[in-house]
């Protein structure tokens, strides 16, 4: 994790407003007044760009209104429901259902642009990555309308608890440094700790098995600390960054490195470097985290109900397990 004064990252500036335009609707059907009329221009995800009060690039990406979905209807028997995805959200929970006053408002969500491949600025300055796509499911699963806008890392605890946004989704890590503002939804990932290798070599992941064996870690981290914790007789090779961390591996310096497996993820998706996970994922809350989660004002329970309900509807939908593969090219919770 990477600490940021009160506020530090899940696992590890700016203002732009990006706004999907959804439709807002009550759950279970579209209300006969709410109802509008498709635009004449039958064009979908149309981009209009303009400027807001404080003179910030406004993005405005537009989607058909009146989507007449069922949301409580069953769940569709779908290829992703089935996929094998490693969910953290039990799908046998039965949903509370969120206010309908609150469905009728609408989110105002936050993230960043520093956290690849989660938010990023992409093509045309665009936010991208998963988290945007994410936003975009839950709110189409939930047929309300959504802004998520752009801001500095450091000011969402206090963007959110002024009531200047409902909600952050920003890999925001559940600390008690920011318990007094925010509260958390269920967690959609986690970010298990891991071994990588070369392809061709071979580790025994025990903790004799390690006993000796050079392994590069980002020295000072919390990967090293449960380094020291649970592997105490691995020889530690400390290193500012991955691509040290890559290039003793590659030299032979070392036999294997331990990190976050997303921030690892670069290095086995590269088929020139011949790197691959190695062993089981490791998860630990105390050293790792609790995972990913929705971050939002700690009083209002109604938005927690609400954005918990959008992502149980997600993952028995097998939504959640089909952004998470149109992401990441290799499965972090697969063991080898």
């Amino acid at each position: 994790m990477r600490s940021r004064c009160a506020i530090s990252r899940s696992g590890a500036r700016v203002s732009l407003l990006f706004v999907l335009c959804l439709a807002t609707a009550s759950l279970g059907s579209i209300k006969a007044n709410a109802q509008q009329e498709e635009p004449e221009d039958p064009t979908v995800n149309a981009l209009d760009e303009e400027q807001d009060e404080g003179g910030n690039e406004t993005t405005n990406i537009l989607s058909r209104r009146g989507r007449n979905q069922q949301i409580d209807g069953p769940i569709g028997s779908h290829q992703w429901v089935n996929a094998g995805f490693t969910s953290f959200i039990d799908v046998r929970e039965r949903p509370k259902q969120p206010d309908q006053d609150l469905l009728d408002q609408g989110l105002r969500l936050l993230t960043t642009d520093d956290f690849p491949p989660f938010n990023y600025r992409g093509e045309e300055d665009l936010p991208q990555g998963y988290h945007v796509e994410l936003v975009r499911a839950l709110c189409e699963e939930l047929n309300i309308a959504c802004t998520l806008k752009l801001v500095a890392f450091e000011e969402i605890p206090t963007l959110i608890s002024d009531g200047r946004a409902d909600a952050a989704i920003a890999g925001i890590a559940n600390q008690q440094a920011v318990q007094d503002k925010l509260a958390f939804t269920k967690v959609y990932l986690k970010r298990p700790g891991r071994f990588v290798r070369k392809t061709g070599t071979l580790l025994k992941l025990d903790k004799t098995g390690m006993d000796a064996v050079p392994v590069a870690v980002r020295g000072g981290s919390a990967h090293e600390a449960y380094l020291r914790t649970y592997f105490p007789k691995v020889n530690r090779v400390p290193v500012t960054d991955m691509a040290v961390a890559r290039q003793l591996l590659e030299e032979g310096k070392v036999q294997s490195i331990f990190g976050d497996a997303f921030q690892l993820l670069p290095l086995v998706t590269d088929e020139q470097d011949g790197i691959a996970f190695a062993g089981k994922p490791y998860y630990d809350a105390h050293f790792f985290g609790e995972g990913m989660s929705i971050a939002y004002g700690r009083d209002r329970t109604g938005i927690r109900t609400l954005l918990n309900y959008g992502l149980l509807r997600l993952a028995q939908k097998g939504r959640l397990a089909e952004l998470y593969a149109s992401h990441f090219a290799v499965d972090i919770y697969a063991e080898d």
